[in-house]
């Protein structure tokens, strides 16, 4: 058997779904912010077909009327946020209470091993510890941005914050696109019912 044909529990699958519907409903959400809702271009939308039947309506205006609906979509980010915050912590919480063990000792635990398979299984576990900082600044950074006000945070300050937020999406989708192709390969190879072990967990036998 394959490094990665342990048996998934059903705590871990519900825990990997979830992250897995949240983490593409934040990027799309954010997706859908930057292009089709994006405001600026609604806001001259707005302007042009208005203007077509004798509507003139001020820059200003235009774009309070298209923050309407990109606001009103934007409220799900918050929501998958929220989620994701939480999804995460719980995670952590199995590492501090060691019901999970972090991934970076998964794989020292593999690194002696010269077989080919143990060496990318360590380069997986690496690549998820990536993964797990970047989600911490990602969880940290939108709860600031969303509780700016409370926290005093000026619009300055948080311009930083808020650029290596939306930097890290291009992280997400590199690791979603890397994840996705590791386990078509070790399903198609090394670890043949992979996939199906994350729906129903493995032969119990």
């Amino acid at each position: 058997m394959g490094y990665f044909s342990d048996k998934r529990s059903a705590n871990l699958r519900v825990w990997h779904w979830l992250s897995a519907i949240t983490v593409f409903g934040l990027m799309l959400t954010y997706l859908l912010r930057k292009t089709v809702l994006n405001y600026k271009d609604n806001a001259a939308i707005i302007q042009s077909k208005l203007s077509e039947i004798g509507l003139i309506v001020a820059d200003d205006k235009a774009k309070e009327i298209a923050k309407i609906f990109r606001d009103n979509m934007w409220q799900w980010h918050y929501y998958l946020g929220f989620l994701f915050a939480a999804l995460l912590a719980y995670r952590i919480y199995g590492f501090i209470t060691k019901a999970d063990k972090l991934p970076t000792c998964k794989a020292k635990e593999l690194k002696g091993n010269g077989d080919k398979g143990a060496k990318e299984f360590v380069m997986a576990k690496y690549a998820h510890a990536l993964f797990y900082i970047a989600s911490i600044y990602m969880a940290i950074s939108g709860l600031a941005m969303y509780f700016r006000e409370k926290l005093g945070l000026s619009k300055d300050m948080l311009e930083p914050i808020k650029e290596l937020h939306e930097l890290a999406f291009w992280f997400f989708l590199l690791f979603i696109v890397a994840h996705i192709a590791g386990v078509i390969k070790a399903e198609l190879t090394t670890d043949k019912g992979l996939i199906s072990e994350m729906f129903n967990g493995g032969d119990k036998t």
